[in-house]
This record gives structure tokens, sequence and C-alpha cells, in this order.
């Protein structure tokens, strides 16, 4: 019996010494996945409710004023298929992988911009810090043209509409009563006269739109999730009456042909700047580059279906831009038909085309109460469109700090109201005579410049030093999803050229090389414009760490 004891005594202690072990084993695979997770301060615990509200929040974000004013703008001034061609090259070459990137970037890291970068090396705070300036340059424009809309809302209850049924009684509306930009001698007011007086009405519509804001926001991601589910829906059921309506009015066809018509303008194909601007209006539609979908990201589960949710947002992005060029170009057609002249003759590009000739068109439109109602649809549409885009902005701006700072974390309703005070203090310089003028100058630089910068140093940063191949690993641990975007193209080309694909062991050798070439150009494709003049260190790696790519030649 003694021995029988000794025996179970030791067997215990066996047993409980391993348990130990394997508890510890476990905490430090737990610590190890916090580490990915970003878990590190037991702070990011706010999730979505639901996987719908994020992709209705990263869809509010990305469906905006680009979708409605600025892409048939572009479309408008490269005569449609001229920009609506490298629009769609674009969408799958930069736009999916890119958003792909900073949403499977912000999942699994579960930081917003500023710590997420920081969490790779930490000088890439740096990069954080400028995506997040960049949100805040872009917010501070966007809401006056918001503003904008609201002046035009209050206005569209009148009868009869204020603008006339002319674009140059419309454009004279715009330049005097919106933007009080012209003198007393029906001059327009120019830079080069100074910034001006700042115009009252507008700046009481600015801090109409920026209090909207707060209110939406004001919390944070806890008030945003409840907020998308009206402010999202709704502009795609206005958007698709527009569309019904415009392509039944005469004169509607001659709109869509200018729109779809690859005769109209091909040499715009060839034309550096249309690729340029569709890339930019990828970076501004998606909201990339700007820290938003690294934030809403870093709120989704590690395990949410990240590279499913991508092409979602991606495509009810493009989606609804191309409907809602659907839209602009019928009512233009219809426009045109009714006043008796070219659809080139109707406007000029810009936003003039939106808050100029839609005005216009809404003044001709037969029916009692047909003009006001239209008007009021249309701008209501670019209000609710533009308050998600708007929100997410401002909450890419204010997570930065809260993500980093325990006293902002405590007190986000002033964080919010503080930063929205700043955005609106400054945006008072759009506001003054001279503030279209501004505004038309941020617009370019942000959208041209800030955007592409800021992708292509973030492609860098992920593809390189995090780098590629861990994020792709690390979804599809948590995710079960293959995060190679492009594998369809490479397997047609096989199949195009070597019947005997893919029982060709050469064929396969070159296939694996290509999927993993794929792996980094998904992530590092936005940057390839400016690889050519990046130096090449060996003693750093950056040349080492590739060592199945040649560095791209550019002519």
């Amino acid at each position: 019996m003694p021995l029988l004891k000794s025996w179970n005594l030791i067997k215990r202690k066996i047993s409980s010494s391993k348990g130990s072990r394997s508890d510890q084993s476990s905490k430090k695979g737990e610590e190890k996945k916090g580490e990915t997770c970003g878990n590190d301060d037991g702070t990011k615990s706010r999730h979505w409710k639901t996987d719908a509200q994020f992709l209705l929040a990263a869809i509010g974000s990305a469906v905006g004023l680009g979708n409605i004013l600025r892409f048939p703008n572009l479309c408008y001034k490269y005569n449609g298929f001229g920009f609506l061609l490298p629009y769609l090259f674009a969408v799958i070459f930069i736009g999916v992988p890119v958003l792909g990137m900073e949403c499977m970037f912000g999942q699994i890291t579960q930081r917003s911009a500023v710590k997420a970068f920081s969490k790779i090396k930490p000088f890439l705070w740096g990069l954080g810090a400028y995506v997040t300036w960049a949100a805040f340059m872009v917010v501070s424009y966007y809401n006056v043209i918001m503003a904008w809309s609201l002046q035009y809302l209050y206005y569209s209850f009148q009868s009869p509409l204020p603008w006339g049924d002319t674009t140059e009684s419309a454009r004279n509306f715009f330049y005097d009563k919106v933007l009080r930009m012209q003198d007393e001698d029906g001059d327009l007011w120019t830079l080069s006269d100074g910034m001006g007086t700042v115009n009252g009405p507008l700046v009481f519509a600015l801090f109409a739109q920026w209090l909207l804001v707060f209110f939406c926001i004001y919390n944070l991601t806890k008030t945003v999730q409840f907020v998308v589910l009206v402010t999202v829906p709704l502009p795609f059921i206005l958007i698709a009456v527009m569309a019904i309506y415009g392509l039944t009015r005469e004169g509607s066809t001659d709109g869509v042909m200018a729109y779809i018509d690859p005769t109209n303008n091909p040499s715009a194909l060839f034309s550096l700047q249309a690729w340029v601007d569709a890339a930019g209006q990828i970076f501004f539609g998606l909201s990339l580059s700007v820290g938003v979908m690294i934030c809403y990201s870093s709120h989704q589960p590690a395990e949410s279906k990240v590279v499913r949710n991508s092409w979602i947002i991606a495509l009810g992005n493009s989606v609804t831009s191309i409907i809602a060029g659907f839209a602009v170009f019928g009512l233009l057609g219809h426009f045109a038909h009714s006043s008796g002249v070219e659809l080139s003759e109707v406007a000029t590009s810009g936003y003039i085309l939106s808050f100029e000739t839609f005005p216009a068109t809404f003044a001709n439109f037969a029916g009692k109460g047909a003009s006001q109602s239209f008007s009021v649809l249309f701008f209501l549409t670019l209000i609710l469109l533009g308050v998600d885009s708007a929100m997410s902005l401002v909450e890419a701006v204010c997570e930065a700090f809260t993500d980093n700072s325990n006293l902002c974390r405590k007190h986000v309703p002033l964080v919010v109201l503080f930063f929205c005070t700043i955005g609106f203090l400054f945006s008072i310089i759009m506001a003054t005579k001279s503030g279209y003028y501004v505004l038309d100058i941020l617009d370019h630089f942000s959208s041209n410049y800030l955007m592409l910068m800021g992708g292509g140093l973030s492609a860098i940063a992920v593809g390189w030093f995090y780098p590629a191949e861990k994020l792709v690993r690390e979804v599809k641990a948590y995710t079960g999803e293959d995060a190679f975007w492009l594998p369809f193209f490479v397997d047609l080309l096989m199949q195009i050229f070597d019947p005997s694909y893919p029982d060709s062991a050469v064929w396969l050798q070159l296939r694996n090389r290509l999927h993993e070439t794929i792996q980094r150009v998904s992530a590092v494709g936005p940057c390839l414009l400016w690889m050519d003049s990046l130096p090449c260190r060996t003693d750093l790696g950056f040349c080492s760490s590739l060592p199945h790519m040649a560095k791209p030649k550019f002519s």
C-alpha cells in the first residue's frame, strides 16, 4: 500500500507538471496570436455587431460624392468611353488589390492606420500619420461641397426654382447666390484678388454639415453602425429612381451613347492624364490611402471573410458609379435634346456640371411639382451619399488618437467634437470669395498626388516589410480564404499558350513562380510607377527579399 500511494503521488505530480507546461504554452500561443491581432492592451473590443453592418459602413464610405459627381464629370471630360475603359482597368489592377490589402491589414492588426503601420516598423507610424492627414484634407473640402448641396436642397422647395431653366441662368445663380463670387459689376472674383470676404450663408450651411457629421459619429463605431442602416440603402433607391426616369426621357439615348460608345474620343485612351485620373478616381471612390478601410476593418473579428468583403465593397462602388453614369448621361441627353444643342455644349466639366447643368435640367421637367421633386431627390441623394463618406473620414482621424492615447479613449465624444471643430474652422477658407479655387486645388492635389503616393508607400510597407506572404498566410489561417487576386488570369494564359497545361512540369513550375509574383504585385502593384526611381539598397535587403522579381523597367 505505501508503494501504491507513492506511485499515485508521483503520477499526480507528473500530470500536474504537464498541465502547467501546457497552460504556459497555450498562454504563449495566445500572446503570440495577440501580437498579430493587435489586442495588446485589451481595448480593441468595439467590433461591428454584424458583418452586414461593416459592409454597409464600408460601402457607404466608398459610395459617395465621387460616384455621382466626380465619376460622371470625368466621363464627361473624356467623352465617356475614353475614361470608362481606364477606370475598369484601374478597378481590377489597382482598386481591388489595394482595397484588399488595407482590409486584410486592418483586420489582422486590429488597429487603425498609425498603430497598425507602427507594428510593422516603429518608424512607419509616420506613414500612418500621412494617410490620416490625407483623410483630414479630403474631409475639409468634402464638407464644403456638402454645404453647397444643403443650400440647393433649401432652394429646391421654392416654386419656381430660383436658378431658371437655362445653363447660363443656373451658372449665374451658382456663382452669385451660392458662392458669392461675383462683384457688383458682375465680374468673377479670382485668386489674384485675394481670398475676399466670408460667405455668411455658406458658413451657416457648413456649420450645419459639420454638426450633422458630429451627431452621426460622436461615439465612433458604436454610433456609425446604426446610422448606416438608414443612410446607405436609401441613396441606392434614389439613384435607381433617377436612372429609370432619366433613361425614359426623350433624347436620353444620345446621352447614353456618348457614355458608352467606344468611337467617342479614342485618343483619350492614349492620354496619360486619363489613366492618372482613373487611378485617382479609384482611390477617391474607394476611400483608399486615407486610413478609412484600415480603421473600419480593424473592428472586424479576425475570422471574418475579408477577401469576400473586399470584392463586395469594390464591386458595389464601381457598379454604383456606372449606374450613376447612365442616370447622369441620360439626363444630359434629355437636356441637350430639349435645349436644341449638342451634348458637348451642355456644360463644362468639373463640379459645375452638377451645380449648373442638373439644376437647369430639373427646371425643364414638365408637370406640376416635378421640377421641385426631382431637385429635392437629387440633392438629398448627394447629402446622404456624402454624410457616410464624411463620417468615415472623421472616424479615421479620431481613431488615430483614441488608439494611441488612454485619455482620448476615455473621452471619445470630446475628441470627435474637437476634430469636427478644427475641420469646420479650416473649411471656412473655402467659404470665401476665392474658396472655390482653393477647393479645386485641394481636390486635384489630394486625389491625383496625395492619395496615389499614400497608396504606393502603403503597398511598399505592407508588401515588403510586413511582408505580403505573411499577411496572406495569416488571412488563410484565420479565414480559410485565398488572397491571390488574379490567379484566373495566369491560368487562362497557360491554357491558351500551352495545350498540355497543366500536365507540363515546366508550366507548373512557372505557374508557381507567377503566383508568388502576383502575391507581391497585388500588394505592391500601385506603386510600380515609382519603383524605377527608388534606390536599390542591397545592404538593407530590399532586393534580396525579391529574388524572383526583376526591377521593373518603364520606357
